[in-house]
């Protein structure tokens, strides 16, 4: 499903997008883009408040954090994120939640 353009995500750029009724996170990191769920498992707050350094993003409510290259959780580790399959094509962005982790 289309979310938008590349060139309105910025590298180091996070935006929360609603598809199918789900709020979902992008996030570019050097060029490459990923989608998780907008949503911390920790309590469920938006992570799309939190802060992106480098690959690292931190939760703004309880700063639990999370390498956004894999979805692997930092602190605490045994925690990750769902991720959503993204593909770039003609300078847009696709996300594809029918397949899950990718």
């Amino acid at each position: 499903m289309l979310v938008g353009a590349l060139d309105d995500l910025w590298e180091g750029d996070t935006r929360s997008v609603s598809l199918d009724g789900r709020e979902i996170l992008l996030c570019n990191v050097a060029g490459a883009v990923f989608a998780y769920d907008d949503s911390c498992p920790h309590l469920g707050n938006p992570l799309s408040k939190g802060k992106l350094e480098g690959h690292v993003l931190t939760c703004a409510a309880h700063e639990w954090s999370f390498d956004v290259r894999t979805g692997g959780g930092i602190n605490p580790a045994r925690v990750g994120l769902q991720r959503h399959a993204v593909r770039i094509e003609g300078g847009h962005i696709f996300v594809d939640m029918s397949r899950g982790d990718e």
